[in-house]
């Protein structure tokens, strides 16, 4: 990152190239279902982004860390090939935002998101679900007397299990464990918590063996978000302000826990996901997938135990309670949780609300992938005889069924309402486009004349600023107003959370009423369209959106130049548009950072901690005072003048320079148009999210119209009862997900598809690669490997030979 002082040594020097390859991001968000044992299918689908995103990594290898791309695997090279058959046209880059999961799914988010964010392999997860998913290895046999006597029902249970079950359980291996299971105690869950915890330890200790400092698969300036959901047995109580009584009081029994890891430059990584934090992650991992009456209920007691039994130590312990957690040590210690998808089986909405202001370095393309096994499992809605469902089936549908299975239509349609949004915000610019150009051409300098310098720039900024109020006349009342009740709402907040630190509780609903009451003595119980030079002073030291949305706005501006096809226009080198671009976000990211309570000293949030205890103005005018000095936003809009006059003077050619400069000055214009429509900060990226899904019915290449996962038996349990199930289960993860990932690839590329035969040859490369890879592994089946390739040798024979 540049400052103010080395700009022009930074950039003088650079030559712009002619006929570089288009570059293109395909931009990820993951969303994995609950599913029980259908984990171990969920696990060979997180295997494959693994393998996608790593070759990805490999083929842009001037920023992949020493040691990537080293000893490839065959399925990695496969995926490298695919991207080098877009070439020389397309480069395409693959990145992964954000990761949600719930229940099994939960588990193997959390796995994908330390393989992603810390450049690890998935192999020792792989044994993980194929070794320990198994009854055997999960319950507790009762022992003693009680189990004896259970054993000498075993003919009743053998017949029940035949008359019950039927086809279901050819398997004798499978008929055994059942009986097994029926010794294990009754009335208490039948799995093992703790056993499962220390599995999750093993797994995670397995990855970190490849540990290399520095190394991700994360790109420079980019965040990977994982959510995980959890179900708070007790609930947390939250108030919800009404008319009459004035406020009612509900649980709220859902929670989201959030670890992430922030590339911010080359070996400067801040994750949540690296080794010191396992024990956050595997607490994680067993709360969510406590399914109920199969585990006991997750606390933070067990994981304390399962620690102190292994001679480990839980670092992160007091943070995670209090800040991911969200709650103080004696409450949480009281509580217990349980699986996810009872409350958020198919949590969509933490992904579609992370990657809405997510930054792209190149022309960006997005896909919302969730990962369904069974997306038709189940028989709810379908009425075949008996419509009066029995006792016992009432309470495990309500339990588990009907939750598992809620629609995500109304996720859905968040996604369209984005993309709706989204579309009428490029209508909206382009219809003010020739209305403020010939504004701010009144106030730069002619195309023809020397470029501003950067104190120039500042003074036309600053004018076109004046301007675009004077003009809005009345309109300006209604701009200002929202622009300073969403100001005080972030100061609220940001204050709450400084005094919190501080260890002092303060409400946002004080401190918005406070800070509220403060800029009505200000400018006047009834406002005014008259600008006082109070409230101007109050929005240039604290308005840190405004800036955000203005280099928002000009990013949104230098996306449309990665399409131009004007001559001179056509001399523009897309990798210098990809460094200014990524120069923009390095300033976004700084100006984010000033909501966070971390980014200030322990002596503002002291202050914070006196104006919760007397919350009057005077204590409030001393917090903000000092947040507008430690934000030092006059400083950031100099560096930014400062970046536009030298960088794009030495990046752009002249015509995109001035169209991009006329952006940055005349944004206020656009701001007082576009706030009052959207009042969001999302300039960055007008592009539509497209949905995709990955489950056994959709990789049509492979898989005919009667294929089902073995996991779907016994309730979705059956793979926990099969070790050849689970390894059937697990291929066909693999299998699925390359042949959907491929197509995602394509569709996203678009009308740049390659040649259908060539596609085949890839397809066919990449499904043989696999069965190679797991061949010595997947052993419980031994015709599974010779099966599934003459499947592959079958559907992709050349026509000649058919």
């Amino acid at each position: 990152m540049y400052s103010a002082a080395n700009w022009s040594d930074a950039v003088t020097g650079r030559e712009g190239r002619i006929g570089v390859m288009k570059q293109v991001e395909l931009r990820l968000a993951l969303v994995f279902y609950g599913g029980v044992s259908l984990a171990i299918y969920m696990h060979g689908v997180s295997r494959e982004v693994l393998n996608l995103v790593k070759a990805s990594a490999c083929h842009g290898a001037r920023e992949a860390p020493d040691g990537t791309c080293a000893d490839l695997a065959p399925s990695v090279r496969a995926y490298l090939d695919l991207f080098e058959a877009f070439e020389p046209e397309i480069k395409l880059r693959v990145v992964v935002d954000a990761i949600a999961g719930a229940s099994a799914g939960g588990v193997n988010g959390i796995m994908l998101a330390r393989a992603i964010a810390h450049d690890l392999p998935l192999e020792s997860h792989r044994d993980l679900w194929l070794a320990n998913a198994d009854v055997t290895r999960l319950a507790k046999p009762q022992d003693g007397l009680t189990r004896y006597l259970k054993s000498g029902m075993s003919p009743v249970f053998d017949r029940m299990i035949t008359s019950g079950l039927k086809s279901q359980i050819e398997s004798v291996e499978t008929r055994e464990k059942l009986r097994l299971l029926t010794q294990s105690r009754w009335f208490t869950p039948p799995f093992s918590g703790s056993r499962f915890i220390g599995w999750m330890l093993d797994a995670c200790a397995e990855m970190d063996k490849h540990w290399r400092e520095g190394a991700t698969l994360v790109p420079r300036g980019q965040t990977l978000d994982l959510f995980v959901t959890l179900t708070d047995y007790h609930g947390k109580r939250q108030r919800i302000t009404l008319d009459d009584p004035a406020f009612i009081e509900e649980w709220e029994h859902r929670r989201i826990l959030k670890f992430s890891c922030r590339h911010r430059t080359p070996g400067m990584i801040e994750s949540a996901l690296e080794p010191h934090y396992v024990p956050d992650l595997v607490f994680a991992a067993r709360a969510t997938s406590s399914f109920p009456g199969a585990f006991a209920p997750a606390t933070i007691g067990e994981m304390d135990a399962v620690l102190e039994q292994r001679g480990e130590v839980w670092f992160n312990r007091a943070k995670f309670i209090r800040d991911t957690l969200g709650g103080e040590e004696r409450d949480m210690m009281r509580r217990c949780f349980v699986d996810g998808s009872v409350v958020m089986n198919k949590p969509f909405a933490p992904v579609i609300e992370a990657i809405e202001e997510r930054p792209a370095m190149r022309e960006v393309v997005r896909r919302l992938v969730y990962v369904d096994p069974a997306p038709s499992a189940g028989s709810s809605g379908v009425l075949e005889g008996e419509t009066v469902p029995g006792f016992f089936r009432v309470i495990l549908a309500s339990l588990a069924h009907i939750p598992r299975n809620e629609p995500v239509g109304d996720d859905l349609k968040a996604i369209e309402a984005k993309n709706r949004r989204a579309r009428r915000l490029g209508e909206l610019i382009s219809a003010a486009d020739p209305l403020v150009e010939a504004e701010v051409n009144r106030l730069l300098p002619p195309d023809d004349a020397e470029p501003p310098t950067v104190d120039e720039l500042a003074a036309c900024r600053a004018k076109a600023n004046e301007v675009a109020h004077a003009q809005a006349g009345y309109a300006y009342l209604s701009y200002q107003t929202l622009k300073l009740q969403s100001l005080a709402e972030r100061l609220a907040a940001l204050i709450a959370a400084l005094a919190h630190r501080a260890g002092v509780l303060l409400s946002e609903e004080v401190a918005v009423e406070a800070i509220r009451s403060r800029l009505r003595e200000v400018n006047g119980a009834t406002g005014s369209t008259k600008r006082s030079d109070t409230i101007i002073g109050f929005l240039r030291g604290l308005d840190v959106d405004y800036r955000i949305r203005r280099l928002r706005f000009v990013v949104r501006k230098l996306n449309g130049f990665y399409q131009v096809r004007a001559r001179e226009a056509a001399a523009q080198n897309p990798d210098d548009l990809d460094a200014l671009k990524s120069e923009l976000y390095e300033q976004v990211d700084r100006l984010t950072q000033r909501w966070s309570g971390g980014f200030y000293a322990s002596e503002l949030c002291e202050l914070a901690a006196a104006f919760a205890r007397s919350p009057t103005t005077g204590t409030l005018g001393t917090v903000l005072d000092r947040l507008a000095t430690a934000m030092d936003l006059g400083g950031l809009d100099r560096l930014h003048d400062d970046i536009f006059a030298v960088m794009t003077y030495n990046y752009l050619v002249p015509s995109l320079r001035q169209a991009l400069t006329r952006a940055y000055v005349g944004f206020a214009f656009y701001d007082l148009v576009t706030l009052p429509v959207f009042q969001r900060n999302d300039f960055s990226e007008v592009n539509e999210t497209l949905v995709d899904r990955i489950s056994p019915n959709d990789a049509t290449l492979l898989c005919d119209d009667g294929f089902a996962l073995k996991g779907l038996a016994l309730n979705m349990f059956g793979a926990f009862f099969n070790r050849s199930w689970r390894e059937h289960d697990y291929l066909w993860g693999r299998l699925s997900a390359a042949d959907r990932l491929v197509g995602i690839i394509q569709s996203s590329i678009g009308a740049r598809r390659m040649p259908p035969e060539r596609e085949q040859a890839l397809r066919k490369k990449l499904f043989l690669a696999i069965l190679e890879e797991e061949r010595d592994y997947l052993t419980a089946d031994p015709d599974l490997i010779a099966q599934v390739r003459a499947l592959v040798e079958a559907r992709f024979r050349p026509a000649s030979a058919a």
